[in-house]
């Protein structure tokens, strides 16, 4: 099928009448995207509007309709993701074709049994599972933190990764946290309300513990910046602190930046995320022997799923091949 574009936002089906199948392009979509402000998460936002242009540039290379897009069309999109991007990626796309549709009341090409069939195809060639990220169990917290200078961006640092592993926060709830929600108490640990999450979509928020150890480094940070209210953790620019909050991109590349300071391996650093935190807190959980319904508690999960995969590789050595050897050893 050949399309005729005749302006910047608008092509043509040779042959079809335009008020009926007038085909919008270009702001159109992302004009509607903007109606979920304030009904959806902006990082989900984002996605949405980052996948969908991915999709969108693809249909153009290939001189194919991306609004409405045939089940074909979306089909052969994943298809042709298998090279490039891994199974969570694409699902997160055909997610973000399907709402985009359902923004424009075009009816979703996504659901259907040809679409299911490339997904699982693509599946099978490159297999389901995510690389998890490495976890910064307390071994590791410990050395980044006392790789972290005393200057402001140090003391900042410190605090983050503190804070970071005692709530579990993942990188968009972390530097979402405000001073005015936390509470210090006399013994000196502390709860502080994250009001956001991924997997709250209403807001209720949940209240996370903070050891007296991760109180003190945060109150470190706050008293030496001077912070009385608003967002915790900041921007750091030649020794002057920066009103907006830290953008969660910028989580992973402190923990990797204090990782190198503290000596830890190339191997290593590349896998740690923003999300290392979260990944090794729970980690550490487990092998205290905490049980899963209060792991899940303290990160705030709705579902054991990710959790089981944080800890799986601990289960391992207590499965029962494990446990035979232990007993032949012994």
């Amino acid at each position: 099928m050949v399309l005729l574009r005749t302006n910047r936002n608008r092509v043509y089906e040779p042959g079809s009448s335009n008020s009926q199948n007038e085909i919008l392009l270009g702001t159109d979509w992302r004009q509607a995207l903007s109606r979920m402000v304030g009904a959806y998460a902006a990082n989900t936002i984002r996605s949405y509007r980052a996948d969908f242009a991915i999709f969108e540039a693809w249909c153009q290379q290939e001189r194919r309709s991306a609004l409405p897009a045939t089940s074909k069309t979306v089909a052969d999109f994943v298809l042709a993701q298998v090279k490039s991007a891994a199974p969570a990626t694409i699902g997160r796309r055909r997610a973000a074709i399907a709402k985009i549709h359902r923004l424009l009341k075009f009816d979703s090409p996504v659901n259907t049994e040809e679409v299911n069939l490339a997904t699982r195809t693509v599946f099978r060639q490159i297999g389901r599972r995510q690389n998890q990220a490495l976890g910064l169990t307390s071994v590791l917290k410990l050395k980044l933190i006392n790789a972290c200078p005393t200057d402001l961006q140090g003391l900042r640092d410190r605090a983050l990764i503190a804070v970071g592993y005692d709530t579990l926060c993942r990188r968009a709830e972390l530097v979402q946290l405000q001073i005015d929600d936390l509470t210090i108490n006399p013994d000196g640990s502390g709860t502080i309300l994250v009001k956001k999450s991924k997997t709250d979509k209403f807001g209720e928020g949940r209240l996370a513990y903070l050891s007296a150890v991760a109180v003190a480094h945060l109150e470190r940070w706050l008293n030496a910046a001077n912070l009385k209210t608003g967002p915790i953790f900041r921007h750091v620019h030649n020794g002057h602190v920066w009103c907006p909050a830290l953008h969660a991109r910028k989580v992973a590349s402190i923990i990797k930046n204090r990782a190198k300071k503290a000596g830890i391996e190339k191997v290593q650093v590349a896998r740690l995320s923003g999300h290392s935190m979260r990944v090794g807190a729970a980690q550490d959980m487990a092998a205290a022997g905490i049980d899963l319904g209060a792991i899940m508690h303290a990160g705030g999960w709705k579902s054991p799923h990710m959790v089981m995969r944080y800890i799986e590789h601990m289960d391992v050595q207590k499965s029962g091949m494990a446990r035979l050897y232990g007993a032949v050893v012994k």
